[in-house]
């Protein structure tokens, strides 16, 4: 008599390397260390350019890149690092989740895209140099505060934050909070501004 073996299927990949990099930090946290964060920044350069850093930390372990020149760019660079200094994954099906392998175009959805960019153009254009947009991931247990996004304008003395349960709800939410800002520093009306 042939012997059945149970077969489960593969899970499926994450629609983008953002959903990647969550569904990795989540792993972390719950295999290593419930501490887990992704974190990563927009930051201005000369000639109106707009760099990125990023950085994954759990327990004493944490790897960072800085000085890309995307968000994709960071976040895939700093997979590498972490692929080529830590053992992550053990199980295969935990694999196929890691934040590798996707084009520059897959890694936010459009709606994340969009408000990111909406907002780095804000804050360019109301602050110039003095700007520094952080986002942070946690998968903590209570849903709308596992993102957190912060502007930061030093010389200004604003700092505001967002937060939710994704990325563009965070975005979203630190959008809100500013928006008076932006207006006040700018003296125009926020619709002039964008």
């Amino acid at each position: 008599m042939p012997e059945t073996i149970a077969k489960r299927p593969l899970p499926k990949r994450p629609e983008t390397g953002l959903l990647a990099w969550q569904a990795t930090i989540g792993y972390i946290s719950g295999q290593y260390s419930l501490d887990a964060m992704l974190s990563f920044q927009a930051y201005p350069a000369e000639d109106g350019l707009v760099l990125w850093s990023a950085s994954a930390t759990w327990g004493q372990n944490g790897e960072h890149v800085q000085g890309r020149d995307s968000l994709p760019a960071a976040l895939r660079d700093l997979w590498k690092e972490i692929d080529h200094n830590h053992v992550i994954f053990e199980q295969r099906e935990a694999i196929l989740r890691r934040p590798a392998n996707y084009a520059d175009d897959e890694w936010l959805d459009k709606d994340t895209q969009h408000i990111l960019e909406r907002l780095i153009l804000i804050s360019q254009t109301v602050y110039g140099m003095d700007w520094r947009l952080v986002m942070l991931y946690q998968p903590v247990e209570k849903p709308d505060a596992r993102v957190h996004a912060r502007l930061l304008a030093e010389n200004q003395g604003l700092q505001t934050g967002g937060q939710g349960a994704t990325l563009v709800d965070a975005c979203r939410d630190l959008y809100r909070n500013a928006a008076p800002d932006f207006v006040a520093h700018s003296g125009k009306k926020l619709e002039d501004i964008i």
